[in-house]
């Protein structure tokens, strides 16, 4: 393990400094999720939906669904959800699960910082990135796999033995749990070790993924195959060519992706000055001080993000998601730029707090533009309706991506109502469909709402619809649907005309 000239502790400080300001930036983390109505986390909904279903399984009330095999991955975050889910309703619950996931990501990033001995300021130059396009989009299981994936390293990095080995076997059991991917970059990570002829038993090492890659062979063969009879593209999809993914635009939309205006381009700016201050400043005790295994992990994941294309298996921002991690590794594996400490904690404390509240603003803008009505429109919903959900207005001057676009599968999580689309349909939740599921024609309407024709709605008595004045009078025209109430908000509840 390199040896540093100052290891992670505050200067002139005491030792709980460290410790302060992992609970200080853990709080500021997880601030914005609880000034709104509902966090703009887009999957979120669905994930809180498949507890619901997991709970109307276990009880018989589902006879078309089972219980995901134990051998699936991508399930460990259900585990988290479900234990928020028993002592909370549903909006909370959400909110409790992006809370523990960004406590998470801040966690494992400050243990591997802790347990590598590198400086407080590399790590806290990198918190920023918690605030990213993972926890917009909702992808939750991909989220909690970044923590496991820390504990990995930390452990592959111990005194070899029988005891690491039993380690690892263990912690890359729980990374196929929490999603496959994470897995399989772990194994990658193993073997670039060995190829850089680091320390350790490369045959316990390998034999200690051997467990989790019996479960991978059962189970991808059949993920591609339920799959493929649903209806979804499982071929590579590339948006982008690897160079065009070089430019600031789109690389700080991978590595944050959340916020819109330029903050986070700034921000970029700022990391790729303190990389470059750190390798001059550094230069003659760089290859003494910079940290191998992190090196590596930190380039087996840029290379991802450059390389892989960006939807395959109907798994989107294939690439993508690798950045913010990527970065974080980055930033650890090299030392942190010749300068008085308090500057580097300084500007990393700013940082974070700049981002806390930029979000703060954004979102309770996003709450006011887009979210009036969602909740009284779902408050009105019975468990015997069937809803047809839209998001109309798509997206937002405040928010990237589209966090209107599964929110309607609240209707499931609070109401228990059945929706045009369910999860269950992607085979990588806590539930899925007995049989193989049939193509369902309503699936690509969640993405593609302008589509929607009165055909579709039929086996729905409810349509709930976001979008405005003039979205609503095109899809009352459209659809041939009529308001549950007198409702101008943007969020609105329909009946199917001639049905009560």
């Amino acid at each position: 393990m390199p040896k540093l000239p100052s290891e992670l502790s505050v200067p002139d400080g005491p030792r709980w400094g460290p410790p302060v300001l992992l609970l200080l930036t853990i709080v500021v983390a997880i601030l914005p999720f609880w000034v709104v109505s509902v966090p703009p986390s887009t999957d979120l909904p669905q994930h809180l939906s498949q507890i619901f279903l997991f709970e109307e399984t276990l009880a018989g009330n589902r006879p078309e669904l089972v219980v995901t095999p134990w051998y699936y991955p991508n399930t460990l975050v259900y585990g988290l959800i479900y234990s928020f889910w028993l002592v909370a309703d549903p909006l909370v619950a959400g909110r409790l699960t992006l809370s523990a996931l960004a406590a998470g990501w801040l966690l494992g990033s400050y243990a591997l910082a802790r347990c590598r001995r590198r400086q407080i300021e590399s790590w806290l130059i990198g918190v920023p990135l918690v605030f990213n396009f993972l926890f917009y989009w909702g992808l939750l299981n991909f989220l909690v796999g970044w923590p496991v994936f820390c504990l990995f390293v930390v452990v592959a990095s111990r005194r070899p033995g029988w005891l690491q080995a039993a380690g690892m076997a263990g912690t890359a059991l729980l990374l196929y749990y929490a999603h496959a991917l994470w897995f399989l970059m772990a194994s990658v990570w193993v073997i670039a070790r060995f190829v850089d002829k680091q320390p350790g038993s490369w045959r316990l090492s390998l034999a200690s993924l051997v467990p989790a890659w019996v479960l991978a062979c059962i189970w991808y063969p059949q993920l591609a195959m339920n799959r493929q009879a649903s209806g979804v593209s499982t071929m590579p999809e590339w948006s982008t060519m690897p160079l065009e993914r070089a430019k600031l635009e789109y690389f700080a939309n991978a590595a944050q992706g959340g916020l819109q205006g330029s903050l986070e381009q700034m921000f970029v700016i700022i990391l790729a000055a303190w990389i470059l201050l750190a390798v001059v400043t550094r230069w003659r005790q760089l290859d003494a001080e910079i940290d191998r295994p992190l090196f590596l992990a930190a380039l087996g994941l840029l290379l991802a993000y450059w390389v892989l294309p960006w939807n395959y298996m109907n798994t989107i921002f294939f690439n993508q998601r690798w950045l913010p991690c990527a970065l974080v590794l980055l930033l650890l594996a090299l030392p942190a730029p010749r300068m008085a400490r308090v500057y580097g904690i300084t500007v990393g404390l700013g940082l974070t707090l700049i981002f806390s509240l930029a979000t703060i603003k954004s979102w309770r803008d996003w709450d006011e533009e887009q979210m009036g009505g969602f909740l009284a429109s779902v408050q009105q919903l019975n468990k015997a309706d069937r809803v047809f959900g839209v998001d109309m207005d798509g997206g937002s001057i405040y928010v990237k991506g589209r966090p209107g676009l599964q929110l309607s599968s609240y209707a499931q999580a609070l109401r228990g109502c059945d929706t045009n689309f369910s999860f269950t349909e992607h085979y990588s939740g806590i539930v899925q469909y007995r049989n193989p599921a049939h193509v369902n024609p309503t699936r690509e309407l969640v993405w593609s709402p302008y589509r929607s024709k009165p055909d579709h709605l039929v086996g729905f008595n409810r349509v709930l619809i976001n979008g405005d004045a003039n979205l609503h009078e095109f899809a009352r025209q459209r659809l041939k649907i009529e308001p549950i109430d007198d409702s101008r908000a943007t969020w609105r509840l329909y009946r199917i005309s001639g049905q009560p």
